[in-house]
């Protein structure tokens, strides 16, 4: 794994709290919540399942679906309160981003800061896609910043130079996300408090899961998934789509990778569900984790196919063109594999044993 100028020896290393689940925004709070005591994260950021296209973007705009529907966190206040509020504030600029984060630092914070991973050098598009990527910052000293970043595939812990911090984070390319920061505050009491919540509330949450995949509106779940798989496949057919290698092609979907990354943490959470005495969730967990590795291998696809250089090998070229018309294909099975995993989750949650095994309880 390509590492940062100026990374310390494993010796010097900050101890990585290793929150590993679901994408690069989950595995930064998860970090945050476990620095401040919260002994099972996922239990409050792992719940949701969803799948999203905006109404109005469309295949010249780009595809963008989404697998968030409201606030990372439950609230913090009212009867399902968590106790637990995150903070996001946008600096001014460089300069002000580097005195809050020391203001911080100073007060026992750690932070969690949106990054370029064009520029940093764990990240599996460095040098080749302004993605924007979260992780912590726990230290801020003369000589640089103390990093914490747990997610699997760009995973980092340990100090860095300001100049290649300021490489990092000050990115025109990230928009709106440049200078981005979140914190938590654990108010007495909540850490502890955590699992609980996930006993009081998790039939209702996945009582929204299934409401939210099985919408009939196209715009969510399974039909949004379908939706998306339409979408691409008349770009793969129509003028729009350069077939030629050498050229660089800006293929129309974002936020499609972390797919299969954030199946997974959901699964997790279902795990955790199902240890609260309920084993037929334990199999729909492995049903979710056998939908992420489906995840994975579209987005495996559609990455290699957008891939470009200055040499090109004709099989190649040949070869990742048929991977990325495969893509649509696989997104359809993927979508009728939700539906059965969403309509057997229903079933289980209600009546508490799993719809395969009848007289199961």
């Amino acid at each position: 794994m390509r590492q940062p100028p100026g990374t310390p020896d494993a010796g010097e290393a900050t101890a990585d709290p290793g929150f590993e689940h679901g994408d690069c925004r989950d595995t930064a709070l998860g970090t945050l919540l476990r620095l401040a005591g919260v002994a099972h994260p996922e239990d409050l950021l792992l719940g949701e399942l969803t799948f999203e296209v905006p109404v109005d973007c469309g295949i010249e705009d780009g595809l963008a679906p989404s697998f968030r529907s409201g606030d990372p966190l439950p609230a913090a206040t009212g009867p399902t309160g968590t106790g637990i509020e995150l903070a996001q504030r946008r600096a001014a600029g460089l300069s002000p981003l580097y005195q809050q984060l020391r203001d911080r630092v100073r007060e026992g914070r750690a932070v969690a800061v949106t990054i370029d991973q064009y520029g940093y050098e764990p990240a599996p598009f460095h040098r080749t896609a302004h993605v924007p990527h979260d992780l912590v910052v726990t230290a801020v000293t003369g000589a640089g910043f103390g990093v914490l970043d747990s997610f699997p595939r760009s995973r980092f812990a340990g100090r860095v130079e300001t100049s290649t911090f300021t490489r990092w984070v000050d990115s025109p390319h990230l928009g709106e996300a440049r200078y981005r920061t979140v914190e938590v505050t654990v108010c007495p009491g909540a850490a502890g408090e955590a699992a609980g919540w996930l006993v009081r509330n998790w039939r209702d949450r996945i009582g929204r899961n299934v409401a939210a995949m099985l919408d009939p509106s196209g715009r969510r779940g399974v039909a949004a998934i379908e939706l998306v798989a339409d979408r691409l496949a008349e770009w793969l057919a129509g003028p729009d789509f350069r077939s030629d290698p050498g050229s660089r092609r800006e293929l129309p979907v974002s936020s499609f990778t972390d797919l299969g990354a954030v199946r997974r943490g959901h699964a997790l959470w279902l795990s955790r569900v199902a240890g609260l005495g309920y084993p037929a969730l334990a199999e729909c967990a492995d049903g979710v984790r056998a939908l992420s590795r489906q995840w994975d291998v579209a987005a495996s696809l559609w990455l290699a196919g957008g891939r470009s250089g200055t040499t090109v090998d004709p099989a190649a070229a040949d070869l990742a063109a048929r991977g990325l018309h495969q893509v649509p294909k696989l997104l359809r099975l993927i979508a009728a594999a939700e539906r059965r995993m969403v309509e057997r989750l229903n079933v289980a949650t209600r009546t508490g044993h799993d719809p395969r095994r009848p007289g199961r309880h």
